[in-house]
């Protein structure tokens, strides 16, 4: 169970890593290399507060690494793009964590298959703002726990193309707009915005969608609760072919996530 102390939850390493999507290795390493405040307890063991962990995720520091002057102006873009979330209060910190976390994952799902260095970090820098459009869609959408109307649940389905024009209009980072705009378009054809199918999907938005979903049925929410790395996993397997790309979604179940 995670301790609560006044208004501050902490959490022990193994149920930080669970709770944020990280290795328990990298807690660890973030704890030894004093990156990471925590309390110790009378027995010797770290106890760490959400707040500063999430704090230092949202510096950037894990961000995908990009080499050279070009390099740090795409990881200052897409930083300064995911502050935006905070304007939604408490309720953004969703947002910055998934983030992060579809980010990670799309890196390693894209290492496994084998892309060169720039496809990778490509993919896992568009995984990163993959849902910046949602900034452009009324609060009171956004941060509802109930269940969306069919107007409502229209207007989520607007924040690819919203996100396609906010990374679009950035020089910097517009080359990866494209994959932004597809990362909710299905194998089927079925998805959206544009109802693409197969191969006319870009890669790095095939491989989103895994991460994406996965990352989405794992996770905390206001509004519902996470299932296990197992049923999540069962539900790509599921659905690959129809909803995801049958190949990525094999190349993700091997790496034992």
């Amino acid at each position: 169970m995670k301790d609560r102390i006044g208004t501050e939850t902490y959490f022990t390493p193994k149920q930080a890593a669970g709770y944020f999507n990280l290795s328990l290795s990298t807690i660890k390493n973030y704890i030894y290399a004093g990156r990471l405040k925590t309390l110790i307890t009378p027995g010797g063991h770290h106890r760490i507060s959400k707040s500063e962990l999430l704090t230092m995720l949202e510096g950037g520091n894990d961000a995908p690494e990009n080499s050279g002057r070009d390099g740090h102006l795409i990881k200052l873009c897409c930083n300064a793009l995911l502050n935006t979330f905070k304007l939604l209060g408490n309720p953004g910190n969703y947002f910055l964590i998934h983030a992060r976390s579809v980010s990670k994952i799309s890196g390693a799902i894209s290492k496994a298959m084998g892309l060169t260095k720039k496809e990778i970090e490509e993919t896992a820098m568009t995984g990163l703002v993959h849902d910046i459009g949602h900034i452009g869609i009324e609060r009171r959408v956004i941060l509802k726990e109930g269940t969306l109307t069919p107007q409502e649940y229209e207007l989520i389905k607007s924040h690819p193309v919203i996100g396609y024009e906010v990374i679009n209009s950035i020089n910097q980072i517009k080359d990866i707009a494209g994959a932004v705009r597809q990362h909710h378009e299905r194998i089927d054809g079925s998805g959206y915005p544009a109802g693409l199918s197969g191969n006319n999907i870009h890669k790095a938005a095939r491989i989103i969608s895994i991460a994406e979903a996965y990352d989405s049925m794992v996770s905390e929410h206001s509004y519902k609760r996470p299932v296990s790395k197992e049923a999540a996993i069962a539900e790509l397997m599921h659905n690959r072919g129809g909803q995801f790309d049958a190949e990525i979604v094999e190349v993700f179940v091997k790496m034992n996530p």
